[in-house]
């Protein structure tokens, strides 16, 4: 067999939620680095050892492995107090990162003012769904170059950009809500940030000369492809690129870089929030599988809308991101359902067959699905950890994906711990674990 490549990118292909945390766990012991590239605490990558969950949504998710060094790139805005709550909790596991972290002075900083104004935009005007917790408007003010970056807080002209970011914020959400001075939001951020200096630095320079140094680099992906801003169901996305191109720009690495990309899929499609969802049941069906897959928001707890897994979507996503082999997770979510949909193309009302995802919010209103539904099984998938024991129902489920997708399958999760699941005999994965 041949050597592993080095570096692996996984990335979500659906509405995020796909249990990323769990497959980027698991084969973070093969890696010495392990770096978040994008997004902010919006993200929850959920990870179960020994029956125990620990939710991460900042600190990347090779911090269950003590020899990883993690990495968070210029890309990611990060929320300091919930970035300390989050260290703090995996302290209270025996769990200390501060020694193998480094985070990009060039991330961006999310203010209080951010999530006010995210809060004020869903009460007040056409609602997205959004987390609530400022990402949106933190990329704004990073695109219109009015951010706040960790090593702005070093310069003398700190508060007067946090100034700037008040003021037009204040004009937005009215005078009506109450804003902390400006003053003590940099003293926040300070006191903050002393504990963490050591932690900061220039993430590019660090990742460029472990790649020379053949250093093997994870590449962890936060949402997923169908919320990408430019990629995705477009308003109702999230506000970075979360396909392979938010990679590239949120380390400051060439595309050369990465060897493979594992796209992870569950079983069947979730999503929260408003937006598009074509194969979504709702129905007693679609309540089932919430349910036995429980499926809430590890950020917000909100109920997640359940449906047949969708390969027009998943097509897309293997598109976008050059997907060299999907992870198909909570197959044993399906245990015990029957018939089982795989939704294969779409239709518009007037009955024209379509076999792309639409472009614009109108169009996917006009869309409709074409299910085709195989036979379930009833055998329990639940911690099976080989192909050949899989129900022939379930192989055959499997196999479809990949012939709808095109792509070859390359690990299957049959439950929610670190051991539930297996990488296919023929799969390029095999040699990756540890």
């Amino acid at each position: 067999m041949d050597k592993p490549s080095e570096n692996l990118a996984i990335l979500g292909l659906q509405w995020g939620d796909e249990g990323k945390g769990k497959v980027i766990d698991l084969f973070s012991a093969s890696f010495k680095n392990v770096v978040r590239f994008q997004g902010g605490n919006n993200a929850g990558h959920t990870v179960v050892v020994n029956g125990k969950s620990i939710a991460l949504h900042q600190v990347p998710s090779g911090a269950l492995h003590s020899e990883c060094f993690l990495v968070i790139g210029s890309g990611v805005v990060l929320n300091l107090e919930v970035f300390h709550q989050e260290l703090e909790r995996l302290r209270m596991r025996g769990i200390e990162v501060l020694d193998r972290l480094l985070i990009s002075s060039n991330a961006h900083l999310i203010l209080p003012y951010y999530i006010a104004l995210d809060n004020w935009r869903e009460n007040y005007s056409d609602r997205i769904g959004t987390t609530g917790r400022g990402i949106g408007p933190a990329y704004e003010m990073k695109a219109s170059r009015q951010g706040i970056r960790i090593g702005d807080l070093d310069t003398p002209k700190a508060l007067s950009r946090i100034s700037n970011v008040y003021k037009e914020v204040q004009l937005i959400v009215g005078k009506d809500t109450t804003l902390l001075s400006p003053e003590d939001v940099l003293q926040n951020l300070n006191s903050l940030i002393t504990p963490l200096k050591k932690c900061i630095g220039n993430t590019q320079v660090y990742l460029h000369e472990a790649w020379q140094r053949q250093e093997s680099i994870l590449f962890e992906g936060a949402q997923a492809t169908m919320l990408d801003i430019d990629h995705g169901t477009y308003p109702f996305v999230t506000s970075s690129n979360c396909s392979i191109g938010g990679l590239f720009t949120g380390t400051g690495l060439p595309p050369k870089v990465l060897d493979k990309v594992l796209g992870i899929a569950k079983a069947y499609t979730t999503r929260v929030g408003a937006g598009p969802f074509p194969s979504e049941l709702d129905d007693s069906i679609g309540e089932q599988i919430r349910q036995i897959g429980h499926e809430f928001g590890t950020t917000t707890g909100r109920p997640r809308r359940c449906g047949w897994l969708d390969t027009v979507a998943l097509r897309h996503s293997c598109n976008v991101s050059g997907v060299d082999g999907l992870g198909i997770m909570k197959l044993d979510v399906l245990d015990g359902l029957n018939p089982i949909g795989i939704v294969k193309d779409y239709k518009t009302k007037e009955g024209n067959r379509i076999t792309s995802i639409p472009s614009t919010a109108y169009d996917w209103e006009n869309i409709e699905p074409i299910t085709e539904y195989y036979e379930g099984w009833s055998t329990p998938t639940k911690g099976i950890t080989n192909w050949n024991d899989l129900p022939v129902q379930a192989q055959r489920y499997i196999n479809a994906i990949a012939k709808e997708t095109g792509v070859p399958i390359a690990y299957i999760s049959t439950g929610p711990d670190r051991g539930d699941g297996f990488v296919p005999p023929e799969s390029w994965l095999q040699g990756w674990l540890k």
